[in-house]
């Protein structure tokens, strides 16, 4: 499946608008959840009768890439009944309907609204990322290595909101929190294992961090550094 055909899904799910008799026709027959609080597989006559329970319509604010039959979406819905909610969702498709879908958390905030996608280079993006976990992640150099990864102003996303950072600032949250969390759990990996996906100037990774949860978080980069990130936090369950 190409990354187009996998988009057309895609813009389809997300423009429905309270049409829910066409979900079915987009998702299933098995459709494989791994949410917050756990995996289950639904029908899609059961994710549509879901919905209609729901009783009100979101609408959606959103990004999207695909590589192959993987796609990310960076989604913001205002003013629902719950209030603001913002996350990182990713989807694989097959025989044009969603099959599975990931989200590890929904931040009770409103983020702006995500960039369309811009040039890029999706390997190079890739070499970065894997850089980024293994030398500044595994071996713990944040403070020292964060400014040669990421932009001098760098945005975070995360379920308290959206801030500029200076790459500095942003190294030394991540040793500090990384330095924490050693200490109640024990020096062990911070990635058990992780699949990326990029198109143009996004990537995006579904991901295991020991001792936390799996999560999904999504990256812009921009010559060669990361400048943007989204994540919503971590799964409070394992999938």
């Amino acid at each position: 499946m190409t990354a187009e055909d996998t988009l057309r899904v895609i813009h389809d799910w997300y423009g429905m608008r309270g049409d829910w008799t066409r979900v079915p026709e987009l998702a299933g027959p098995e459709y494989i959840r791994h949410e917050p609080a756990g995996t289950r597989t639904v029908t899609g006559e059961q994710v549509r009768e879901e919905l209609n329970a729901r009783g009100y319509t979101i609408q959606w604010e959103y990004t999207a890439f695909a590589e192959g039959d993987i796609a990310f979406v960076t989604w913001v819905a205002r003013n629902t009944p719950q209030g603001d909610m913002s996350g990182v969702q990713a989807y694989r498709v097959a025989g044009g309907k969603l099959v599975e879908t990931w989200i590890s958390a929904i931040a009770p905030v409103a983020w702006p609204r995500p960039a369309p996608i811009g040039p890029g280079d999706p390997d190079a993006n890739k070499r970065l990322l894997r850089r980024w976990y293994e030398e500044v992640h595994e071996q713990r150099r944040f403070a020292e290595l964060t400014p040669q990864f990421c932009a001098p102003v760098f945005t975070l996303h995360d379920a308290t909101g959206s801030l500029d950072v200076t790459a500095e600032e942003h190294g030394q949250r991540l040793a500090d929190a990384v330095a924490a969390r050693d200490a109640r759990e024990g020096r062990t990996p911070l990635v058990a294992g992780y699949r990326a996906f990029s198109a143009g100037d996004r990537i995006g990774v579904i991901a295991t961090a020991p001792g936390s949860g799996p999560y999904v978080q999504a990256w812009r980069v921009e010559n060669g550094k990361f400048v943007e990130t989204w994540w919503a936090g971590f799964a409070q369950a394992s999938w």
